[in-house]
């Protein structure tokens, strides 16, 4: 069986590029939702401020590609402002 180096490195590309996106829409739809935690009725400053905190952090976290911290980020947020992650 032969193997064709160009055909493996363009799937690897491939490849990589498709989870990368993934993991950036994990994250990018953990924003979405953090973005709806917002709009909450009788939202109180402690939990504005918890909410505040875990956007910059999830922001920075989608910078990186690094989806786990990014929804560990938000997990928190919405946690300590008593909200829940969908």
């Amino acid at each position: 069986m032969k193997h064709n180096p160009l055909k493996i490195a363009l799937l690897s590309a491939t490849i990589g590029v498709a989870l990368t996106g993934a993991a950036r829409a994990d994250c990018e739809s953990d924003l979405l939702q953090l973005e709806q935690a917002f709009k909450a009725p009788n939202l109180t400053a402690v939990a504005k401020t918890a909410l505040d905190d875990a956007k910059t952090k999830a922001v920075t976290a989608l910078k990186k590609d690094d989806d786990k911290t990014c929804h560990s980020a938000i997990a928190e947020g919405m946690t300590k402002a008593g909200l829940k992650l969908k």
